[in-house]
């Protein structure tokens, strides 16, 4: 086997603790390493290190890194790696791609200069078999990433990637807004590359890992230890409830119908949330439950429908909502680094969340050093701007703001799907309570067993009806 990359003695620090310490890895063609870990604990750092990216705030105190014989952390290394001889799939895939271009427009621009002798013919063949490797349907390259699901934009820049056929694919959490079975479809293709690249494979989903990896790895006190994934866990037994909360609802929908590109995603739902009930809904990914979910939470109002929160009639554009002081319905989307401003603290965006309650004159709620300690977090977080948190931590921090606006409803769309397995029981041990203490409903748009399972109803998406 030829070695793709490697990593000796590397050691990254903040300036106070050591995130890797003294670490040694050896990539090889044709292989898949599996990392595992906590959030927060390196994982995303390290798959960045090895493009010659240090976050804000970190820096390399010792250690070299070579991918295909070039030093990524010299200038003309970096130009010889990245989009060459490396690529990397981020945990945040919308943010990576261009929103004013349709996918195809951009994977055949990526292929032009990724392979610059190749033939018109050629060319078109790279970007179907990539397309075909990501699971990404044929009518999904017609859109814009604006037009596209999570779990669809994700499969787009997974396509994006593999059209240019690295010798190095890093992926961080690949498949953390994807379906079970579409999850299982693209995880069969990372082992099975005809260019035969090293993998370096990022997951919490511990199926996933065991599936496609060669050999597993886990961070912990910064140095990597050899690992063997500990058998599934059985999936929760997860029987939805026929009814819902006994009392008079905190949100009802009517006639709701949602039209995506000329497409009708759902079609004359109905929808309605008691006092701190939790409803999860389950889908195929591209179902419409992001849409779902952002058109209650007012970013993108639907074709048709009435909202109603207590009772009371709701507007469907948020900034309606805002300018009449009608009731807040927070959303935590799947894309935590687009949602937070990049320069901006974390201290001072949960304030300005704080700020919003008194307008409408509602009860003040936790403290950001509480909301931090409930979720998790370290409170030097407060003095952080996104950039320079894990994909995990910037999560729970969208999460935060979210409980920091005291909203009427909480609406989560894969809020766990990123999170190791103990982080993610936290975060919804957490709601359990908030909802109980104060009467919060939760709605919940999941893939996971273990998290529709925490539910008091499931209700399934499926070919534009809600059921």
């Amino acid at each position: 086997m030829t070695h793709v990359a490697s990593i000796a003695n590397l050691t990254v620090s903040d300036g106070t603790t050591k995130i890797l310490d003294r670490v040694d890895l050896e990539l090889d063609s044709g292989t898949v390493t599996g990392l595992v870990g906590a959030s927060g604990v390196g994982k995303t750092t390290l798959a960045r290190v090895i493009l010659g990216h240090v976050g804000a705030g970190l820096h390399k105190v010792s250690g070299e890194v070579r991918v295909d014989g070039h030093d990524p952390f010299t200038r003309p290394g970096r130009r010889g790696v990245r989009g060459r001889s490396a690529a990397f799939l981020p945990q945040d895939p919308g943010s990576a791609l261009d929103p004013a271009r349709t996918i195809v427009a951009q994977l055949h621009t990526v292929c032009r200069i990724a392979h610059p002798g190749a033939s018109r013919i050629e060319r078109r063949e790279v970007v179907r078999d990539a397309a075909r490797d990501a699971a990404l349907e044929p009518e999904l390259l017609r859109r814009r990433p604006l037009q596209l699901s999570g779990g669809q934009a994700q499969r787009a820049l997974l396509a994006w990637i593999l059209v240019t056929r690295p010798r190095l694919l890093i992926l961080d959490e690949p498949t953390s807004s994807l379906d079970p079975e579409t999850a299982l479809e693209v995880s069969r293709t990372f082992a099975n590359l005809p260019w035969e690249p090293a993998v370096l494979l990022v997951s919490h989903d511990r199926d996933l890992i065991g599936r496609v990896s060669d050999r597993i790895l886990e961070i912990n006190g910064g140095r990597l230890h050899p690992r063997e994934v500990a058998p599934p866990r059985a999936a929760p037994v997860c029987v939805p409830s026929p009814a819902g909360s006994p009392d008079p609802p905190v949100l009802q929908a009517k006639g709701l119908t949602i039209v995506r590109s000329g497409h009708v995603i759902v079609r004359d739902a109905a929808l309605q949330l008691g006092p701190a009930e939790m409803v999860a809904i389950r889908g195929r990914t591209g179902s419409g439950k992001t849409s779902l979910a952002r058109a209650l939470s007012g970013f993108a109002p639907p074709k048709t429908g009435a909202l109603r929160v207590h009772d009371a009639p709701v507007s469907w554009n948020a900034r309606d909502r805002a300018r009449k002081g009608e009731p807040f319905i927070a959303y935590v989307g799947q894309d935590a680094r687009a949602a937070l401003h990049p320069a901006e603290t974390v201290g001072r965006t949960l304030e300005r969340a704080r700020a919003a309650p008194r307008s409408r004159r509602t009860p003040h709620p936790l403290d950001p050093g509480e909301l931090l300690e409930l979720l998790r977090l370290p409170r030097g977080v407060l003095e952080r701007v996104p950039g320079e948190l894990s994909g995990g931590q910037r999560q729970r921090v969208a999460l935060a703001r979210a409980l920091a606006a005291a909203p009427e409803v909480l609406v989560c769309d894969e809020t766990t799907a990123a999170l190791d397995h103990d982080t993610a029981v936290g975060i919804l041990e957490v709601l359990e309570r908030i909802r109980r203490d104060t009467g919060l409903p939760v709605l919940l748009i999941t893939h996971q067993d273990a998290v529709a399972a925490r539910a008091d109803r499931v209700l399934t998406l499926k070919e534009g009806s809600l059921t």
